[in-house]
């Protein structure tokens, strides 16, 4: 059992190793919009999660790895549901024009630092940990705590885009939570992002 151990993980180095002398990418921004399930205690209240991010990733010369800096904007739908929109009457009607919302939405704004490693040519993982601030309208609003401990492990696969490959897009799957008593918010999240070669 030790050898078929040992030899899984020599071979697993083996494979970094000789696909970093090959790999020098350029530094790329990345946007993009993920869709999330919540899961665990807040997933009775805010059943849906949904991410727009900004994300910079730095790589380290001659490896597979990669530094990331990334922030964006993370809201938690109540399962009243949330709707938006505009209204108007008229017509022997009392008149009213106007936008309109509704629903309870629980908002954050992440800001992560972490590194994403290539462990096949197209193939990632992905860990990343920071702060996440509470945004809503009234600081106690959704939360006990205005600034949390949030982080965030997953894996993905990038899929290039032209000849020169600085562009590309990411497709991943990703766990996060944003750590407080009693569970926190925790979500299941699959995201696309454009990757713009700087």
């Amino acid at each position: 059992m030790r050898k078929i151990l040992l030899f899984i993980i020599v071979s697993i180095f083996t494979t970094i190793a000789t696909y970093a002398q090959n790999y020098n990418p350029s530094p790329q921004l990345s946007i993009g919009v993920n869709a999330g399930v919540a899961v665990g205690t807040v997933s009775t209240y805010y059943p849906a999660a949904s991410e727009l991010t900004l994300k910079l990733t730095y790589p380290i010369a001659h490896s597979p790895a990669s530094f990331t800096f990334s922030t964006g904007y993370t809201f938690y739908s109540s399962n009243q549901g949330y709707d938006a929109g505009y209204s108007y009457g008229g017509f022997g009607f009392d008149y009213y024009s106007g936008g309109y919302s509704s629903g309870p939405v629980a908002s954050f704004i992440p800001v992560m630092a972490g590194v994403k490693i290539y462990v096949a040519k197209r193939l990632f993982v992905k860990g990343e940990a920071g702060a996440s601030f509470n945004v809503n309208t009234y600081p106690q609003d959704y939360t006990g705590k205005t600034t949390a401990f949030i982080y965030s492990p997953g894996a993905g696969y990038t899929l290039p885009l032209g000849y020169s490959r600085k562009n590309s897009f990411d497709f991943s799957l990703a766990y996060e939570n944003r750590v407080e008593p009693g569970g926190g918010y925790t979500q299941v999240t699959f995201g696309a992002a454009f990757n713009f070669g700087l």
